[in-house]
């Protein structure tokens, strides 16, 4: 069976799709990481960390205060999360989901834990640290029905954006965050072969877990017990005979301490800086964009993208394919800076012109920029595409401005095919910039080609620089 995208012809590549390209018949090998949520500096995020947290607490408050049937029941209704497909079953994707029989043995391996008892276990990603037999596909799993609800309408979202069409769907429970409990709600989902798929946005999915007990105890807890017995000069030190220097070696340590979950807990106890470290690292974890070793290559993508602009021609009749072509573009460019693209406005007077949100969740670089830039506040991005033959003029300008809002910020990109009077548009813009209306850059096939040239030949730093240019003349 082809993969989502080819199933419903999309026509595009990974590189170019904000969510998890998967196949229903086998599970790619991505897990949902909460570390990578906590971290991800966005609104989306922000919301799912509030529903990971709340739930959590509530287990280990019911936990604390021995009131099982609360814990039980809220275990119990994290089913085999099987419509995303992310995992390693070997055959069809099943799950590995806490159904009710698992449920009272996780229970007991949370109770059990020295992190739980000691008070140091609060956060779900923590979990695979302190908790004996959770590891990341449980950890995934946790996190994927909590977020069930948050998933579904992010899927909503793509599918309306790429015009897949969707179906009522009775699963398993959702989270309800205020309420604290699950809910019974049907949601709407598309199907392969009949068969519910749940989206899952890339940028919140790793190869392994951000936060993992086997990486903590191989790097920071070894490392600093070399430290240790290096200081007490021990019996595990070593004095090198052609250098006289002193060495620990780590296997002696690891025989010393040998890793359990239990001495992992041990150690941060006495040692919390030790995971403070830890963390501080594994926050610069870059998510993944392709999980396919057979996947063609960023550089090849975006040379191919760059190519395909020449053979779309311009006009009403050509629109949602400039459209399609641009945001894929933009992705494949900006991702995971910019993420979450949903269709937001239509409206249909002759041109077909279509308005598209983008999440701006870049930490650092131009789009961080434009977030924290008190003029701009851009916590989105929102994009115009024309596919004109005539110029962009004042309607269309006041027509990006009146989308601009204190939540959504005021910073937009209008695409189009090319502009005749650059510098009568460049004014336009100056104009909005001046009176504090909003910051407007605009891109058209040139920039864009050159931008993704840029990337194909692995000279991303001119993406950035064209970026800047655009926005610096703005306020020349």
């Amino acid at each position: 069976m082809p993969k989502f995208s080819e199933f419903f012809s999309l026509n595009q590549s990974q590189y170019e799709l904000d969510f998890v390209d998967i196949n229903n018949r086998r599970d790619t090998p991505v897990y949902v990481d909460p570390y990578a949520i906590e971290v991800a500096d966005d609104i989306w995020a922000a919301t799912a960390s509030e529903y990971i947290r709340g739930f959590f607490k509530e287990v280990l408050d019911a936990l604390r205060a021995n009131n099982i049937p609360r814990a039980a029941f809220l275990m119990s209704n994290l089913h085999e999360p099987s419509e995303t497909f992310l995992g390693v079953s070997r055959e069809e994707p099943r799950g590995r989901g806490v159904g009710a029989g698992q449920a009272q043995q996780l229970l007991r391996a949370i109770q059990k834990s020295k992190a739980f008892r000691s008070g140091i276990l609060s956060d779900l990603s923590e979990m695979s640290l302190y908790v004996e037999g959770v590891a990341r596909d449980k950890i995934s799993d946790l996190t994927t029905n909590i977020l069930r609800g948050l998933l579904a309408e992010y899927t909503r979202q793509q599918c309306e954006l790429h015009a897949i069409p969707i179906g009522p769907y009775s699963g398993p429970p959702l989270w309800n965050a205020s309420k604290q409990s699950w809910v019974s709600k049907q949601i709407m989902l598309p199907r392969i072969e009949d068969m519910p798929v749940l989206l899952v946005p890339k940028y919140i999915v790793r190869r392994n877990l951000s936060l993992e007990s086997q990486e903590f105890y191989n790097k920071q807890i070894t490392d600093f017990l070399v430290a240790e017995h290096l200081k007490a000069n021990d019996s595990l030190v070593h004095i090198l005979k052609t250098t006289n220097e002193r060495k620990v070696y780590k296997g002696d340590v690891r025989d010393r301490h040998p890793m359990s979950k239990k001495f992992i807990a041990d150690m941060v106890i006495a040692h919390p800086e030790l995971l403070e470290m830890y963390k501080g690292l594994a926050k610069t974890h870059k998510s993944l964009i392709v999980f396919e070793e057979e996947a063609p290559s960023l550089t090849s993508v975006c040379a191919n993208l760059a190519s395909v602009f020449s053979t779309i021609p311009k006009g009403p009749a050509y629109a949602t394919k400039y459209h399609d072509l641009v945001l894929g573009a933009l992705t494949a460019l900006f991702h995971p800076d910019l993420i979450q693209p949903r269709k937001e406005w239509e409206i249909h007077d002759g041109r077909k012109r279509i308005d598209i949100v983008i999440t701006n969740a870049g930490d650092k670089g131009f789009f961080a920029q434009r977030r924290d830039d008190p003029r701009t506040g851009a916590n989105v991005v929102i994009v115009e595409c024309k596919n004109y033959s005539n110029d962009i003029a004042n309607k269309e300008i006041d027509q990006l401005i009146g989308r601009f809002d204190v939540n959504r910020g005021k910073f937009g990109i209008i695409t189009c095919r090319g502009v005749e009077d650059d510098k009568l548009l460049l004014r336009r813009c100056q104009d909005a910039a001046v009176r504090q209306q909003g910051y407007i850059i605009t891109l058209t096939d040139h920039d864009i080609v050159d931008m993704l040239n840029a990337r194909a030949e692995l000279k991303d730093e001119l993406v950035e620089q064209r970026l800047f240019e655009k926005f610096r003349m703005l306020l020349a």
